[in-house]
């Protein structure tokens, strides 16, 4: 897909604040409002906005702690698969789950209340899920960067 300078200005708009108006837009990007709502209207149709939703913080909803676990499976049988990706889909405290390349199978992003609830998630939940060999977890200390835009240049 074609994105022209002002799909890519209206999709950083956007990426600001996701509640601007087409009037408001239409103003940040040069256009008027007609022609931004069907540039919108394309730019949803194509999939190019998938959907909008509000920003959390999670410390602000009682989710300070903020993981990574790595996870490398007994094997790669489409069963042992399945059933691993099942549980983490069912699980809300996985907010991302990616299969990888390299030493590990899966890279989980974890939110968690505290030690003690990152404990229970993995011990409790993880390394119990039938087929998971290795779990490893690392402990975000710092956010140096957490950006959620995507670059539209």
């Amino acid at each position: 897909m074609s994105l022209d300078h002002f799909d890519r200005r209206i999709i950083a708009a956007l990426q600001e604040d996701a509640r601007m108006t087409v009037a408001q837009i239409a103003e940040r990007v040069s256009l008027s409002a007609t022609p931004v709502s069907r540039r919108l209207k394309k730019l949803e149709e194509d999939g190019v906005i998938a959907g909008y939703s509000p920003r959390l913080d999670a410390r602000k909803l009682g989710f300070p702690l903020d993981a990574y676990i790595t996870i490398n499976l007994q094997a790669h049988s489409d069963e042992i698969i399945d059933r691993f990706e099942n549980e983490i889909k069912g699980n809300p405290y996985v907010i991302a789950c990616h299969a990888v390349t390299g030493e590990m199978d899966y890279l989980l992003h974890v939110l968690a209340r505290d030690i003690e609830h990152l404990s229970q998630i993995t011990l409790k939940t993880l390394v119990r899920i039938p087929g998971v060999r290795d779990v490893k977890s690392i402990v975000v200390l710092e956010d140096i960067k957490k950006s959620p835009a995507i670059p539209v240049q």
